[in-house]
């Protein structure tokens, strides 16, 4: 896994994490404040982020490749030798 890759994997995880755990904090304060609280709009636009966070962390940790790819502007994926032992031996599988 490149470095980039990784980085976008992790934020990711990162937005799934918190915005998971903002939900849930989000729901208690409604538990607990009761009604008043529900009226407030405050609690409606904490659920908005909170959900947008998590669709955009699922997204960017299933596609973490190609979501890396497009954000440092590599316009194609390097290709990969398929077998191991042509890379650890230095073989060179090019189509002539």
């Amino acid at each position: 896994m490149k470095i980039p890759t990784l980085i976008v994997r992790l934020i990711g995880l990162y937005l799934l994490a918190t915005c998971s755990i903002g939900l849930f904090q989000v729901q208690k304060m409604q538990a607990i404040a009761g009604p008043a609280f529900r009226q407030n709009d405050l609690a409606g636009d904490l659920q908005i982020f909170a959900w947008l966070g998590l669709v955009v962390g699922f997204v960017a940790t299933g596609f973490a490749g190609p979501l890396a790819r497009f954000l440092t502007f590599d316009s194609e994926p390097k290709e990969r030798s398929a077998d191991l032992s042509d890379q650890l031996l230095g073989r060179n599988n090019k189509k002539t």
